[in-house]
């Protein structure tokens, strides 16, 4: 199975109902789409799980799409009781994500902290993160951990976490549970003092998931803050053709996005973001001698009109 052309809409800093979603998603050719599963949960217990993800089955069934995964949204940096709160919630969630077939989940190390130094503090994320990766094992989910560069992340904190490769390699690798992996994200990783040769010593089993993201060419990544993330370039930081040769050489068939900065696209259209997206994620895949889809002519036509906003 070929990897997926991913739209990621949190990725891109954007938002909407599933319809406009799934609409973006086809029109510009993405063949996976991240979804919100917290959303769809909300909309189980309105009505029932077939309504829920009725505009969803429908792409599924008229333009094949597939999910790539959907964000965890939990709070790995939580007081325990907090925490233990959160993971009891994942339960009917990642339920739900067994029930419509999705096979990866996502979330994000914290880059700082006020609770414990950096060693007693990574064996309680390794904990923290066993406990997440169980619950989602049973479901037969892959769990991909990223992590966050952005120098402002560790501002206001009184112990820095993990901020580059090196660290979040240790992480990951510390779990140890089979159905952990990478979410790779190509601006941590160079802001993040990563480079190709690490990356391509990860195999296809240990990436869940990647994002493609460049560096703003005026900016330095020792210093850069997460909103210099822009849309992806051929090259820079780490060479994105080299990346998509690498994972194609290893067969890797997850979900790959591109992203940027909400901030770094102030006052244009979310079609106009996603077609950019689009455009620089195609020119990647063909540098690296893939074939990329033509953009469809027609809009959506199968997929039922959501007309009014769910809350």
């Amino acid at each position: 199975m070929k990897m997926i052309k991913n739209f990621s809409p949190g990725s891109l800093g954007i938002n909407g109902r599933q319809t406009e979603l799934l609409e973006l998603a086809l029109t510009y050719a993405f063949n996976g789409i991240d979804i919100d599963m917290h959303e769809m949960l909300r909309r189980s217990l309105r009505t029932d799980v077939a309504d829920a993800a009725k505009y969803l089955e429908a792409a599924r069934k008229a333009f094949k799409i597939r999910i790539g995964g959907f964000d965890l949204g939990i709070n790995l940096d939580a007081d325990e009781e907090t925490f233990t709160a959160a993971l009891a919630g994942l339960h009917p969630i990642a339920e739900l994500a067994k029930e419509l077939g999705i096979k990866r989940a996502y979330t994000r190390l914290p880059a700082a902290t006020d609770r414990l130094p950096y060693h007693e503090y990574f064996e309680v994320q390794k904990n923290r993160l066993s406990q997440v990766a169980d619950l989602l094992a049973v479901r037969e989910i892959k769990l991909g951990i990223g992590f966050a560069a952005g120098k402002e992340l560790e501002e206001g904190k009184e112990f820095p976490f993990i901020r580059n490769v090196e660290g979040f390699i240790a992480m990951v690798k510390g779990v140890g549970s089979a159905n952990v992996g990478f979410y790779v994200d190509t601006w941590d990783w160079v802001v993040g003092d990563g480079a190709m040769d690490q990356f391509s010593e990860l195999t296809a089993d240990e990436i869940v998931a990647v994002r493609l993201c460049s560096l703003r060419p005026e900016s330095d990544a020792a210093t850069a803050k997460s909103n210099e993330r822009v849309l992806p370039t051929l090259e820079g930081g780490l060479d994105h053709v080299k990346v998509i040769t690498h994972l194609t050489e290893i067969g890797f068939s997850g979900p790959v996005s591109p992203g940027a900065s909400g901030s770094s696209y102030k006052g244009q259209t979310r079609e106009s973001i996603v077609q950019r997206g689009q455009v620089a994620i195609d020119e990647i895949f063909t540098a690296a001698g893939l074939t990329v889809a033509p953009l469809p002519k027609d809009l959506i036509e199968d997929i039922p009109y959501e007309p009014n906003p769910i809350g």
